[in-house]
């Protein structure tokens, strides 16, 4: 993956990295409330042997307390001293819990020793840091006297006794907290990848482009002005596509759940706009096509058309803006789906033909209604609308795969984002709402 896949997935996901990060932070925030505030106080000891006063015999004296100093940290954080601490202070604690308390280093090559406790309080850790040096040089005295009478052979002093803590060591809140960010970060970027990764929604036009194994004829932007240079490449591939036949006869049908008819229209009118005699049919039963859209409703189309009851077709409705003959739906019923799989409709296709240089269906979707399969039989080529961030990869395979099966194929497919925020609105010069009476259609001999 480039790194621009990354990013994608981030823009996408953002969501899932915000409450991932939000989430942590407060499960850290949380955790840093729970622990206790921890003082620490210092004793600073140290370590001499009992020698002679040559060079010599100072020389190996020090270097006999450095051997000794590698042991005690263990005697001083060990069970006696705690457990004689417990007995003078008349603590509470338990001699384990107190060992928990106590820490001893020594600096290297060095004969000084270190005695850490942590308290609650910095009266605690100062009493009980005193505490356990004293304790600890008892027994090292008589740990190193040998024989009775006699000075022990080392000797461990006090040179800087614990001071009363002046701030807490702990809980660092801003490192956990930056843990918990940083954690969050980790987390939600990998959540981000899963969701993306296991997402069967098709939200690009190249893995479009993968997902169908048919090339992606053009991506219609959210915005109107870029929408029009997309609408402009579709056309062109259109045109190259007649070659040099009289007509062309293309279907557009969706592949989402509902209808998408504004591609059909735009198209009809980029084609319109070089000169061409296009005209638009409304085969949509869905009750979502063309024909609620341009406020057609009130005139015969193509339900009365196959009926008989209209069968002139050198008279339709001319949308004006786009100069687009347009044959509506008509007044459908039960028959309708039926009559427009059958050899009528191909007649009616066939009689535009002799009067318009491309002849534009607009199908219902081809996964609610079958009737998109039967109707491609009839045209030149087939274009399936794909609406990106909505459509599932395997209901757009299933719609691929049952034009396939009906033996006439798509020649490709055509991206469209959808419109999300109130600056993508339907495009006024395009359509025409109820409210709006004076809809510019007259009837063209």
């Amino acid at each position: 993956m480039a790194l621009s896949d990354y990013t994608g997935i981030v823009r996408r996901r953002w969501l899932i990295v915000v409450a991932t990060v939000l989430a942590c932070t407060a499960l850290a925030w949380a955790y840093a409330s729970t622990i206790p505030t921890a003082y620490v106080s210092t004793t600073r000891m140290y370590v001499s042997m009992a020698t002679g006063t040559s060079v010599n015999d100072s020389y190996q004296g020090g270097l006999a307390a450095q051997q000794r100093i590698t042991s005690y940290p263990y005697v001083a954080a060990g069970a006696t001293v705690a457990e004689r601490v417990v007995d003078r202070l008349g603590l509470t604690l338990s001699p384990g819990e107190l060992q928990g308390k106590v820490s001893a280093t020594f600096p290297p090559a060095t004969t000084l020793l270190d005695i850490s406790v942590t308290d609650s309080t910095p009266e605690g850790a100062r009493r009980l840091s005193r505490a356990v040096s004293d304790e600890f040089a008892q027994l090292v005295t008589e740990m190193e006297t040998t024989v009775i009478g006699a000075a022990p052979a080392a000797r461990v002093s006090v040179i800087d006794p614990a001071p009363l803590p002046t701030a807490p060591v702990g809980p660092n809140t801003k490192r956990i907290l930056a843990l918990g960010v940083i954690a969050g970060l980790g987390l939600g970027f990998l959540l981000a990848f899963l969701r993306d990764r296991f997402d069967p929604t098709i939200r690009t036009p190249q893995q479009l482009g993968r997902s169908v194994g048919l090339p992606v004829l053009g991506t219609i932007s959210r915005r109107n002005t870029d929408a029009a240079k997309d609408i402009g490449r579709l056309r062109a591939r259109i045109t190259a596509a007649r070659g040099d036949r009289d007509r062309m006869v293309v279907m557009l049908t969706s592949c989402a759940g509902h209808s998408k008819p504004c591609v059909a229209a735009r198209l009809a009118k980029a084609l319109a706009d070089t000169g061409a005699r296009v005209a638009l049919i409304d085969a949509d039963t869905s009750g979502e096509g063309l024909t609620g859209r341009l406020d057609l409703q009130s005139y015969p189309g193509v339900a009365e058309w196959l009926r008989d009851q209209y069968p002139s077709l050198t008279e339709l409705p001319v949308w004006s803006e786009a100069g687009v003959s347009v044959l509506p739906l008509g007044s459908a019923d039960e028959r309708t789906p039926d009559l427009l799989t059958s050899d009528r409709f191909a007649g009616v296709l066939s009689g535009l033909g002799e009067h318009f240089d491309y002849v534009l269906v607009a199908a219902a979707p081809v996964l609610t209604d079958a009737a998109a399969l039967s109707l491609s039989a009839h045209c030149d080529a087939t274009i399936a609308v794909v609406e990106l961030g909505t459509t599932k990869a395997p209901r757009l395979q299933a719609a691929v795969d049952s034009f396939a099966t009906s033996g006439t194929g798509l020649v490709g497919v055509v991206a469209t984002v959808p419109a999300r925020t109130r600056r993508f609105p339907q495009p006024k010069k395009m359509w025409r709402t109820q409210s709006e009476p004076d809809l510019g259609l007259v009837y063209s001999p």
